[in-house]
């Protein structure tokens, strides 16, 4: 049903086709068939069909690793809403490095429907034959950039939470860290710990940790604010 969707034009169900063929669920698997259907549905609302693109040209998987194809792919996503590859650009222009998923916990995409976004099926896992090679292709497609970084940092913090919680709550921790380390961005303590104390309430441990251990408060902030008014007046 998936592949006679497909035929006639749905994206949605030449995904979940293209999908099926990467995984061999009900059909023979087959990396290079689902790359054709993925880019089928490469302009599909949220990004998905271009994320799991772009993690395919990362590993090598029904095409030749290529990671500034990956890259361009990842960007596509990005501006379509997916909020991974907004954190995997983000983390990406901080370190001007084509990393390893895993760092954010990256994954395929498995199926379109967001509530499934919880099942990880991480690709980037096969042996390298020439590390050292391998390793200057990934310095050498992306070069460092603060402000691109603190601007995906900042979409996925505003990101809707339905369904993705986690990963808005590590965008907004990430997005606070930009206003405290002053990267991308002016530094701005206030508005940090504000963001910081928000995404501790969305959940992300490591805003918790920060908190906890700066001894954080939101009654601290409001009387920092007043402070701030009154010299100013």
């Amino acid at each position: 049903m998936y592949y006679e969707g497909a035929r006639d034009g749905d994206e949605i169900a030449a995904f979940n086709y293209g999908y099926c063929s990467l995984m061999g669920l009900g059909v023979a698997k087959d990396p290079s068939v689902a790359k054709s259907f993925f880019s089928y549905a490469r302009d599909m609302k949220g990004g998905e069909a271009c994320y799991n693109i772009a993690v395919m040209y990362l590993e090598g998987l029904g095409v030749h690793k290529d990671y500034r194809q990956a890259l361009r792919y990842m960007t596509d996503s990005a501006t379509l809403g997916c909020i991974e590859a907004q954190l995997y650009l983000g983390m990406a222009y901080t370190l001007g490095y084509m990393l390893y998923p895993d760092i954010i916990r990256i994954s395929m995409i498995p199926c379109h429907k967001a509530e499934y976004r919880d099942m990880n099926t991480n690709l980037l896992m096969g042996d390298v034959l020439d590390a050292e090679a391998d390793e200057e292709l990934r310095f050498s497609a992306i070069h460092a950039d603060a402000r691109r970084a603190f601007e995906y940092f900042r979409a996925a913090a505003h990101h809707d939470p339905t369904y993705v919680e986690d990963l808005v709550a590590k965008g907004q921790f990430l997005y606070a860290k930009c206003y405290l380390d002053g990267m991308g961005t002016d530094f701005d303590r206030n508005k940090g710990l504000n963001i910081m104390l928000i995404a501790g309430k969305s959940g992300s441990t490591d805003a918790h940790e920060y908190i906890l251990s700066n001894g954080i408060s939101e009654q601290m902030l409001l009387d920092a604010a007043r402070s701030a008014k009154k010299r100013s007046q």
